[in-house]
C-alpha cells in the first residue's frame, strides 16, 4: 500500500517556531553582553584593589611581569567570555524539534501535537492510511490554534538577565564614577596596567640614595640601581629627600653583605641633613633596599665592589748624560737603562732624560701626576679618549695662594698612554733649575696654549704624587708617591799629600806628591797650578803621567814602581827666599752643567840654601837623637830589671810558701812589665826609623844628597834600624813571652829568661852603634853652624863698613 502525502503544515506553526529562535538570540545577547560587561568590571575592580592593597603594604608598584601577565589574562577571559557568551551562544543553531519540545515543556497544553506537526513537516512522519493522515491534519490543525495563543514572553525567566543587567550597570557605573571622581586613580591604572609604566603611583615622598666616597667625600650616583666601590675603601650612603617632595621622619635600610644575612635598620635625621649609612672598610658586595613614607624600591640597589685601580709596577727608561759614560751597556733602544722601581724613592744624574713608566692594575680612565715646586704646584692630567681618539693631555699650574691658574696642553708627540689604556708614560729630564724652565716654558706657550716640549724640565728631588681612576669613576685610594733625587755632579775628590819633602826648599828641588783623585763619572784632566810669590795668575804645568779620559779613579805616579807626581822647582830659577805655591788641580768631564773643577790644598814652599835646609834637617835630627836616647835609657832600665829577676828566679826552688808565691807573683809582674816596655819601645823605633827615611828622602828631593851622608844614612843608621825592628825587637819580645809562659805554668823560668837577657844585651848593642853614629854628625854639624855663625858676622862688618864709609863721604861732602 503507497503511503499517503503528510498533510501540509500551518504557516503559523513556523512562525511561532520562528518567533521563539529570534526572542532566543535576543535574550541570550542581552544576557552575554551584560555578563560580559560585568566580568570587564570586575577584570577592573580586581587589578585596582589588588594594585591599592599591595601598595598599601608594600608602597611598591607591582611587577611589570604581574600586570602584562594580568592584562593578558583579563584580554583572554574577555574574549573568551565575548566567544562562550555571545559568539557561541547566538549562533548555535536551534532546531524546530528542539523549540518544539521547549514549547511543549512550558506549555502542556500543547500535548505532542507541536512536535508531531514539526516532525511531519520535516518529513519524518508518514501516514499509512487515510485514518492516520486525518488522524494528522487533525493534530496540525490543533496545534496550529495553539501556537497562535501562546504567551511567548512567559517562556522566558527575567531573573538572570536582570541580575547580570544590574550588575553590569553597576560595574560599569562604578568605573565611570571613579573616573569622573578621582581621575588620578583611573590614570594611575591606565598607567600601571595599559601603558605598563614602572612608576605609576603618585607620592608624597621621594628618595634618592647617592654614594660618598673618599677622598674629599665625592658624591657618586647609582647608574640603573648599581654602583662599583673599590675594595677596602669606607663607604657612605647618603639617602636624600627629592625637592618640593616631603621628607619621612625615618628611614628604613635593609641590607645583606654577600653569603650573610638580611639586616634591617632605620635612619633618622635632624634639619636638612640627609641619612646616612657607613661602611667602613667594605670588603664585600652589598645588596639594599630603602623605605620611607611612601616611597620605597621595586628592586634591590647593589654596591659592587671591585679592587680599586693601583699601580702593579713602575719603571724609569732612562738615558743617562753621556759624561757619565753609563748608557755603554744599554740593551733599551737609544742607549736606554730600564730600571726598576722598588721603593718610593729613586736617585738618577743631574741631566738625565727619565721616561716614568707606570702600570696600573686594571685599564684606567685618567691619571693625573702632581708635585709642589716653591709656592706654586704642578699637575699633569691625562685622560682617555672616547672611540680610539687621542688621550688628553694637559699641565696645570695652580698657585697655593689662590692666584688663577694656568693651563696649557701638552703632546709630546711619544705614546703617553698605552692601548690597553693600563700603563701611562710621562717623559721629563732631570734640570738643576727645572722649576723654572718648567714655567718658563709654560709661560711661552704658542697663541693656541700648547706645549711642545718633548720632555718636561723637571726640578730635582721632587716627590710626585699619582692619582689614577678607573673606567668605573673609582679612584685609587691613596696616591702612589714618588721621589726622584737628582744627583749632582760633585767636583773631583782630591787626596794629595806632600812626600819626602817640607816647606822648606832648595833651587834644585823635585817637590813629591802622592795620592788619588776620585771623580763620579770621571776626569777630563788633571794638572799642576802654582804661583810665585804674589803673583794674581795661576801657572799650570802637566803631569808627567795624566790621567786616561773617563778615569774615574786616577792614582798620581809616574810609573808603576814610582807612585807619586814630582813637580822640578829648577826650570822656574827661583831665588833664595822667594814663595812657591804649588796646587794639583783636577777638572771632570761634565760637559752638561760643567765642567767642575776642584784643587788640593795649597802647599806653601820657601826658597832656602842648602846650608839652610841640612841646618833644619840637623835639628830634625837632633830630636830624633834625644827620643832614641831616651829609648836605650828604657832598655838598659829593662835590661837591669831582668837582671834582678834573674837573681830572684835562681833562688825560687829554695823557697817556700808565702816566700815562693811572692816571688812568683813578681816574676809573672815582670814578665809582663818587660812585654809591654818591649812593645812600646819597638813602635817608637819604627817612628824614628821612619822619620829618618823622610830626612833621606828629603835630602834627595832637594838634590842636597851627597854621597857621604847617603852612606851614613842608608848604612849606618836607617839599615840597623831596620835590622832592630825586624830581628831584635822580635827576638826579645818572643823570649819574654816565653818566660811569662814558663812562669805560669810553674816550669823554669831561667832558660826563657837568660835567652831574654841575652837578646837584649845583644839588641841594646846595635842601638848604641847607631846612637854613636848620631852624635858622630853632632861635631860637623856644630862646625857647620859656627862656619854660618863666621859668614853672617863677615856680612855684618861688611855692611857696617860700607855704612860708615858713606857717612864719612858725606861728611867729607858737606865740609
Amino acid at each position: 500500500m503507497t503511503p499517503l502525502p503528510p498533510p501540509v503544515v500551518s504557516p503559523e506553526v513556523f512562525a511561532t517556531l520562528n518567533r521563539v529562535r529570534r526572542q532566543i538570540r535576543r535574550y541570550v545577547f542581552w544576557e552575554g553582553l551584560a555578563l560580559v560587561f560585568a566580568l570587564a568590571g570586575l577584570l577592573f575592580w580586581g587589578s585596582f584593589l589588588i594594585d591599592a592593597s599591595y601598595f598599601t603594604l608594600s608602597r611598591l608598584e607591582l611587577p611589570r611581569w604581574l600586570r602584562v601577565a594580568f592584562l593578558l589574562l583579563s584580554l583572554a577571559a574577555l574574549v573568551g567570555g565575548i566567544l562562550a557568551l555571545l559568539a557561541f551562544r547566538l549562533f548555535r543553531v536551534m532546531r524546530g524539534r528542539a523549540l518544539a519540545l521547549l514549547l511543549e515543556r512550558r506549555f502542556p497544553d500543547l500535548g505532542d501535537g507541536l512536535i508531531t506537526a514539526v516532525e511531519a513537516a520535516e518529513g519524518d512522519w508518514q501516514p499509512q492510511g487515510q485514518f492516520e493522515n486525518a488522524m494528522l491534519a487533525r493534530t496540525i490543525a490543533d496545534a496550529s490554534q495553539k501556537v497562535q495563543r501562546l504567551e511567548l514572553r512567559s517562556l522566558f525567566d527575567p531573573r538572570p538577565l536582570r541580575r547580570a543587567a544590574i550588575a553590569a550597570a553597576v560595574l560599569i557605573v562604578s568605573v565611570l564614577g571613579l573616573a569622573v571622581v578621582d581621575s588620578s586613580a583611573m590614570e594611575r591604572w591606565v598607567n600601571g596596567y595599559w601603558r605598563l609604566q614602572p612608576s605609576y603611583w603618585p607620592r608624597e615622598t621621594e628618595l634618592k640614595v647617592y654614594a660618598v666616597t673618599q677622598p674629599d667625600d665625592q658624591q657618586r650616583e647609582f647608574v640603573q640601581g648599581r654602583y662599583r666601590h673599590p675594595r677596602g675603601g669606607d663607604l657612605q650612603l647618603e639617602i636624600v629627600s627629592a625637592e618640593g617632595k616631603t621628607v619621612p621622619d625615618r628611614v628604613r635600610l635593609d641590607y645583606r653583605l654577600r653569603g650573610g644575612s638580611w639586616k634591617r635598620t632605620y635612619l633618622t635625621t635632624s634639619g636638612d641633613q640627609p641619612f646616612r649609612q657607613a661602611f667602613p672598610a667594605l670588603l664585600d658586595d652589598v645588596e639594599f633596599w630603602v623605605s620611607g613614607g611612601d616611597f620605597a624600591t621595586s628592586t634591590p640597589w647593589r654596591v659592587d665592589v671591585v679592587e680599586p685601580p693601583r699601580l702593579e709596577r713602575m719603571e724609569l727608561s732612562v738615558r743617562y748624560p753621556d759624561y757619565t759614560q753609563w748608557n755603554d751597556g744599554a740593551t733599551e733602544p737609544e742607549g736606554r737603562t730600564l730600571l726598576p722601581v722598588l721603593g718610593s724613592q729613586i736617585s738618577l744624574p743631574m741631566g738625565t732624560l727619565v721616561q716614568l713608566i707606570a702600570t696600573s692594575n686594571k685599564p684606567i680612565l685618567s691619571a693625573r701626576i702632581e708635585f709642589d715646586a716653591g709656592v706654586e704646584r704642578f699637575e699633569w692630567s691625562l685622560t682617555a679618549g672616547a672611540n680610539g681618539q687621542q688621550p688628553q693631555s694637559r699641565i696645570t699650574v695652580r698657585a697655593h695662594d689662590e692666584a688663577p691658574e694656568r693651563s696649557v696642553e701638552w703632546n709630546p708627540g711619544a705614546p703617553l698612554l698605552s692601548t690597553d689604556q693600563q700603563t701611562i708614560q710621562l717623559p721629563l729630564q732631570l734640570m738643576p733649575d727645572g722649576e723654572q724652565q718648567l714655567r718658563a716654558a709654560i709661560s711661552s706657550a704658542d697663541s693656541a696654549g700648547k706645549l711642545t716640549v718633548a720632555a718636561l724640565p723637571w726640578p730635582a728631588d721632587t716627590t710626585v704624587r699619582i692619582h689614577l681612576e678607573d673606567l668605573d669613576g673609582i679612584a685609587s685610594p691613596e696616591p702612589a708617591r714618588l721621589t726622584i733625587n737628582s744627583i749632582v755632579d760633585q767636583p773631583p775628590a782630591l787626596e794629595v799629600d806632600l812626600k819626602g819633602i817640607s816647606p822648606s826648599i832648595t833651587r834644585q828641588a823635585r817637590i813629591p806628591l802622592a795620592g788619588r783623585i776620585r771623580d763620579d763619572y770621571g776626569l777630563s784632566n788633571v794638572h799642576f797650578e802654582y804661583q810665585i810669590d804674589n803673583a794674581q795668575d795661576w801657572k799650570s804645568q802637566d803631569l808627567s803621567r795624566p790621567p786616561a779620559s773617563g778615569s774615574r779613579d786616577f792614582e798620581l805616579a809616574r810609573s808603576d814602581e814610582q807612585l807619586f807626581e814630582r813637580f822640578d822647582v829648577l826650570p822656574l830659577d827661583l831665588s833664595i827666599k822667594q814663595r812657591l805655591i804649588l796646587t794639583v788641580v783636577a777638572v771632570d768631564a761634565d760637559n752638561l752643567y760643567g765642567p767642575h773643577t776642584q784643587r788640593s790644598q795649597k802647599f806653601v814652599f820657601t826658597i832656602v840654601p842648602v846650608e839652610e835646609l841640612l841646618s833644619l834637617l840637623y835639628g830634625r835630627e837632633l830630636n830624633l837623637r834625644q827620643r832614641f836616647e831616651q829609648i836605650l835609657t828604657e832598655l838598659r832600665d829593662l835590661e837591669k830589671d831582668l837582671n834582678l829577676h834573674r837573681d830572684r828566679a835562681l833562688a825560687l826552688p829554695n823557697e817556700q810558701g808565702e816566700a815562693r808565691n811572692q816571688t812568683v807573683v813578681a816574676l809573672s809582674a815582670c814578665a809582663e812589665r818587660s812585654l809591654h816596655a818591649i812593645r812600646k819601645n819597638t813602635a817608637e823605633v819604627q817612628s824614628i826609623e821612619i822619620a829618618f827615611g823622610e830626612i833621606r828622602e828629603e835630602l834627595i828631593n832637594n838634590a842636597a844628597e851627597t854621597p857621604q851622608n847617603m852612606e851614613r844614612l842608608e848604612g849606618k843608621i836607617l839599615a840597623p834600624l831596620r835590622r832592630a825592628i825586624e830581628e831584635g825587637f822580635p827576638a826579645v819580645d818572643g823570649a819574654l813571652g816565653l818566660f811569662g809562659l814558663a812562669n805560669s805554668e810553674n816550669q823554669s823560668v831561667l832558660p826563657p829568661l837568660e835567652q831574654a837577657r841575652a837578646d837584649l844585651r845583644n839588641l841594646i848593642t846595635g842601638l848604641e852603634r847607631v846612637l854613636l853614629e848620631m852624635r858622630k854628625l853632632e861635631t860637623f854639624h856644630e862646625a857647620q853652624e859656627l862656619l854660618k855663625a863666621i859668614i853672617s858676622d863677615h856680612d855684618a862688618v861688611t855692611e857696617e863698613t860700607k855704612t860708615q864709609r858713606k857717612a864719612r863721604a858725606l861728611r867729607a861732602l858737606e865740609e
